[in-house]
């Protein structure tokens, strides 16, 4: 799976925050990829031998990506807080003080009329995941409430 192969980088970007660093290189068995600082936030760039291309951010500067798709809602008014976008998908996370009953209600009938399936909710009391299908297409929602804030996990397979 192409999460496996973002750990490694998460990890470095958190310690290049963490030790105030500017920029730092990662190694991992199938790629190369470089972490630079920036602000209260952190860029991403590499290349993975099985996910391919690597960009994302975290941080204050983060934003919704240029390959985000089109047919999947952003919460209204939510923050950004970090996105990855490789050859095999996208992610983004992001955060609003709604309630996640609320913010459910929106991903279902947003997705629902961008033509999304859902394949299956499922409801662990404080986390709440929507997996959802098009075409080829798989991703999954996920919405939990930490303290005054809902956080909201987007992840899209790039499909077929």
């Amino acid at each position: 799976m192409w999460a496996t192969h973002i750990i490694p980088i998460l990890c470095a970007a958190t310690l290049v925050l963490a030790c105030g660093g500017e920029e730092e290189t990662v190694e991992t068995e199938s790629g190369s990829f470089t972490v630079e600082a920036e602000g209260k936030g952190v860029r991403i760039s590499g290349e993975d031998e099985e996910a391919g291309a690597i960009s994302g951010q975290f941080g204050e500067n983060a934003e919704i990506p240029d390959g985000f798709p089109k047919d999947v809602p952003i919460y209204p008014d939510a923050r950004v807080l970090g996105s990855m976008v490789t050859g095999e998908g996208t992610i983004l996370t992001l955060q609003t003080a709604d309630d996640p009953g609320k913010v459910t209600a929106f991903y279902r009938e947003k997705l629902s009329k961008e033509g999304w399936s859902l394949a299956s909710e499922i409801d662990l009391g404080g986390q709440r995941m929507l997996a959802i299908e098009k075409g080829e297409r798989s991703g999954a929602v996920q919405i939990s409430r930490e303290g005054n804030d809902t956080n909201i996990l987007v992840t899209i397979g790039a499909g077929g």
